[in-house]
C-alpha cells in the first residue's frame, strides 16, 4: 500500500504537495480502511479509496500526471543517455523555481516491509536519490546516491551496511537507479520496492498527452491473459454497455480489439453477433474498457490504482460501482487501493465516505496549485452532508465563476 508521497515544483505545485492515506483517528466506516501486515511495526492501516476534488485546471491531473511519468521513467520507457529528463516540468511562472529541482518522495509497504524512497531531479541530471526501510522498525539505508563532478557521465552511489556485495555501483545522471534492480541488478529489498513502483496502475486513457501508449500495453497484457478478457467482457456487460463480448487480434502493429453485439430480428435474439471496432464505440464504452482492465490489474496484483477524470464518459452509478469494487473485501482481497481525481459530486455522499478520502485542489491567482482535506475542516462532521456543502463552496475546490450578465451583456452593449 501507499502510505504517504509528496512532491514539490512540479508544474502547478509550486510548494509541497503532500497526499496520506493513511487514517484519521476516526471510528466511522471502518470497511473503507485496510490492513497489512509488516515485518516490523504489525499491522499497518490505510485507506482503500480517496477521491481528489477541484475545478477545471487547479493542479487535480498533475498528481496522476507526475505519477505516470515517474513509473515510465523507473521503466526506462522516456529517457536515454545523455538526454533531458523528460519529467522536469518545473513551476514555470516564477522565476526562481523555473530551473529549480523537482521533489519527490514515497512512503509504501510492499513484501511487509516500510520503504522511503526520495528524488530530486533537474533536466539534466538526478541531484538526489535515496531508499530507506523500516526492517526491524528502524530507519535503514539501502543506498544513496553521490553526485560526481558535472563533467561525468555517472554517479557513484554508497550502499548500506545491510548490502556489503555492492562495494561500487555507478548509474548514469538522467537515469534512476532503483530502475537498474527490475532485472539487471537482482537484489531482493530493492528489487522488491522497484517492483512495487513499476506495478502501481496508473490510468490516463483520456488524455492524448498522457496515453504515450498506455493502450498498446494494456491490451498487450490482456492478449497475454485470456481468463482476464472474459472477465473484462463480462464486467462491460455488467455495466450495460451493450456488448456481448469482444475479439482480440494479434496484428503486426500489435493488438487489435473487435467488439460484439447480439444480433437481432424482428426483436428477436437470431443467437449470433454482430461486430463493431472498438475505436466506433461510444466514448464512455471504450473508457470503460480501458478502466476495467486496470481494474483487473490493480485487484490481481494488489497495486494501488490511479485514475484522471474517472467519471469522464461514465454515468454516476458506474463510477459508484467501481468504488463499491475497492470497497467490497471479499473482492478486492489484495488490498488494492484507488484514487482518483473527479467532478461527480453524487461520489461525496457521507454514508459511504469518511473525511479522510476526501481532497481538494486549488490554484491561486499567481497559478500555484495547493492540496489540502476535507479533514482539515474542524467544524465538519462524519455525518455532514458532505455534498451539499461543496457545491455551496464551504471546502474551496470549486470554480470561482463572475456575473454572466457581465460577461455577455455588457460586452455585447459595447
Amino acid at each position: 500500500m501507499i502510505l504517504n508521497l509528496e512532491f514539490k515544483n512540479y508544474r502547478s505545485f509550486k510548494g509541497t504537495c503532500s497526499f496520506t492515506t493513511e487514517p484519521t483517528s476516526s471510528k466511522a466506516k471502518v470497511e473503507n480502511l485496510c490492513e497489512v501486515e509488516t515485518n516490523a511495526e504489525g499491522n499497518k492501516k490505510a485507506l482503500k479509496i480517496s477521491l481528489i476534488f477541484g475545478a477545471n485546471a487547479s493542479g487535480k491531473t498533475n498528481i496522476i500526471k507526475f505519477l505516470y511519468g515517474f513509473r515510465r521513467w523507473v521503466l526506462n520507457l522516456d529517457n536515454r543517455v545523455g538526454e533531458n529528463i523528460a519529467l522536469y516540468q518545473p513551476f514555470k511562472f516564477d522565476s526562481e523555481t523555473a530551473d529549480a529541482p523537482i521533489e519527490f518522495s514515497m512512503e509504501f509497504i510492499a513484501q511487509k516491509i516500510r520503504y522511503k524512497y526520495e528524488v530530486s531531479f533537474t533536466k539534466l541530471q538526478i541531484e538526489s536519490e535515496s531508499l530507506m526501510s523500516y526492517p526491524n522498525g528502524k530507519l535503514t539505508k539501502l543506498y544513496k546516491r553521490i553526485l560526481l563532478s558535472d563533467d561525468k557521465e555517472s554517479d557513484t552511489i554508497e550502499f548500506g551496511s545491510s548490502l556489503p556485495a555492492f562495494k561500487s555501483f555507478n548509474v548514469f545522471k538522467n537515469q534512476l537507479l532503483i530502475s537498474k534492480f527490475l532485472k539487471d541488478t537482482p537484489c531482493e529489498p530493492i528489487t522488491n520496492a522497484a517492483k512495487y513502483l513499476a506495478d502501481i496502475v496508473i490510468s490516463n486513457g483520456f488524455h492524448e498527452d498522457t496515453m504515450l501508449g498506455e493502450d498498446k500495453e494494456m491490451l498487450r497484457w490482456l492478449y497475454s491473459h485470456p481468463g482476464n478478457k472474459k472477465m473484462l467482457a463480462e464486467f462491460l456487460a455488467f455495466a450495460d454497455t451493450g456488448l456481448a463480448d469482444f475479439q482480440l487480434e494479434k496484428r503486426s502493429g500489435g493488438v487489435e480489439v473487435t467488439s460484439l453485439h447480439g444480433l437481432y430480428k424482428d426483436g428477436e435474439d437470431m443467437g449470433k453477433t454482430a461486430d463493431l471496432p472498438l475505436k466506433e464505440e461510444s466514448f464512455g464504452t471504450r473508457a470503460l474498457f480501458i478502466i476495467g482492465c486496470h481494474i483487473l490489474q490493480a485487484l490481481q496484483n494488489g497495486s494501488p490504482f490511479f485514475i484522471d477524470e474517472m467519471d469522464s464518459g461514465l454515468h454516476s452509478y458506474i463510477t459508484r460501482l467501481i468504488v463499491d469494487i475497492f470497497r467490497n473485501e471479499r473482492i478486492n482481497k489484495k488490498n488494492a487501493q484507488l484514487v482518483f481525481t473527479t467532478h461527480d459530486v453524487n461520489l461525496l455522499d457521507q454514508n459511504t465516505i469518511r473525511k479522510d478520502q476526501v481532497w481538494f485542489t486549488e490554484k491561486d491567482k499567481f497559478g500555484v496549485s495547493e492540496m489540502f482535506t476535507l479533514s482539515d475542516f474542524e467544524d465538519v462532521r462524519e455525518d455532514t452532508l458532505f455534498a451539499k456543502w461543496y457545491l455551496n463552496n464551504k471546502f474551496g475546490g470549486v470554480p470561482s465563476l463572475q456575473s454572466l450578465e457581465k460577461l455577455f451583456v455588457e460586452n455585447g452593449e459595447n
